[in-house]
Order: structure tokens, then C-alpha cells, then sequence
């Protein structure tokens, strides 16, 4: 960040989406879960404070990088670890997450993904009754949905559900390149409503369909 000049970072708090939803299976995604959150605590609180420091709002980002510190902030890229219990969603906000994404790539008790546009199944068609409550959670302590990973239908519920703008942290244009995970234009056009923005993914895979029959 210091040599090449990145003020800000978001670290992603990410665990893999498994097909276990056992009680036991949540423990441990929640665990790792806070394992990381306390990772960026330990960096910016022990290993480095005279050059980093985490930031809780849009203040503390202008504060911090005019002190001349770099810039911390934590957002979670799939909401399994908050198993059954609504509750942590206020847990990871008060860790210092301030973006959550429902799921990543797989179903989980929260939403479905992108993935079922390969094969067609759909877990909830959307979001979950549990999901429904983690946007309203979300929404109260002031952490922004991610609309990058979960499936259209859930996107689209997400964003007529929420009472403040969302994001699309990284994601494609599905009118120029047709993968499951891009934003059709009636995603867009329902981002362009909710007040949100998209920051545009660069990985080839997301930005340019392949020439059938090309290596």
C-alpha cells in the first residue's frame, strides 16, 4: 500500500461455502469468520498503528488518511458464518464490518447464489426468510449489502427490500460479457433506482466471452 500508493482497502472476512448446515458446519464458518476480523484488529491495533488504522465510517477514512496512515476497512463476502442466529449480524458489525454479501459461490441458508444460473436449482428463489431478516439487520446497524455473489432473483429482492443504497464490489456487465455472475439490465437499471454503484471486476473471465472454438 505504501509503495504503490493505495490509501484504503477493504479486507474481506470470507469463508467457502460448504453444503453442510449443521449446527457444527456454522461454529466453525463463524469461528474463522472472527478469526479474521481479529487479524486486521491485531495488524492495525499491534503490529503496524503508527502506519495503518481501521475505520468505522466515511469520517474516519478522510480522518485517517489525513493523518498520513493508511486506511483499514472489513467487509464479510458470505454470510454463512452467521449460521441461524440473526444476531451476528450485529456481532460483525461491531467487529467493523461495513459491507456484508449474503452468500458466495454456492446456496446457503440466507439466499441462493449465482451458481444455480448454471444448473437451475434454486434453494429459496431469492432469499431465505432468514435472509429477509439479515438485510433488515444489516439496514439497522448501517452495514451495506453486496449484491456481487447472490443470484439475480435475490439481487433484485435485496434492493427493493433495502432502505439504503447497495453495492456490487465486484462485478461484471452481463450485456457484454454473459457470465452468471455479471448484472443484467434489470439489475442495473434496479441498482440505478436503489441509488448504488457497481465497481467493475477486471478479471478476463468477467470481461471478455470467449470466441467459440478459440484456445
Amino acid at each position: 500500500m505504501e509503495k504503490d500508493g493505495l490509501d484504503a482497502v477493504f479486507f474481506s472476512i470470507y469463508v467457502g461455502q460448504r453444503a453442510d448446515f449443521s449446527d457444527s458446519a456454522y461454529a466453525r464458518a463463524l469461528a474463522t469468520d472472527l478469526t479474521l476480523f481479529d487479524a486486521v484488529h491485531t495488524m492495525a491495533d499491534q503490529l503496524a498503528p503508527e502506519r495503518i488504522d481501521i475505520a468505522y465510517t466515511a469520517a474516519d477514512v478522510r480522518r485517517i488518511h489525513k493523518s498520513g496512515k493508511k486506511v483499514a476497512l472489513m467487509g464479510v463476502e458470505n454470510g454463512y458464518g452467521i449460521g441461524q442466529d440473526i444476531t451476528n449480524v450485529k456481532k460483525f458489525h461491531d467487529r467493523g464490518a461495513r459491507y456484508l454479501a449474503l452468500s458466495h459461490d454456492g446456496h446457503n441458508q440466507l439466499t441462493d447464489s449465482n451458481t444455480g444460473d448454471t444448473d437451475g436449482v434454486w434453494k429459496w428463489n431469492g432469499l431465505s426468510p432468514l435472509g429477509k431478516q439479515a438485510v433488515e439487520e444489516a439496514n439497522k446497524y448501517g452495514i451495506m449489502m453486496d449484491i456481487s455473489h447472490p443470484s439475480r432473483q435475490s439481487n433484485l429482492q435485496v434492493m427493493a427490500m433495502s432502505k439504503a443504497p447497495v453495492i456490487a464490489s465486484h462485478s461484471g456487465v452481463r450485456a457484454l460479457c454473459d457470465h452468471r455472475r455479471n448484472l443484467d439490465d434489470e439489475q442495473l437499471l434496479a441498482l440505478k433506482k436503489n441509488g448504488g454503484v457497481v465497481q467493475l471486476v477486471a478479471l478476463s473471465s468477467f470481461v471478455k466471452t470467449p470466441i467459440p472454438g478459440s484456445p
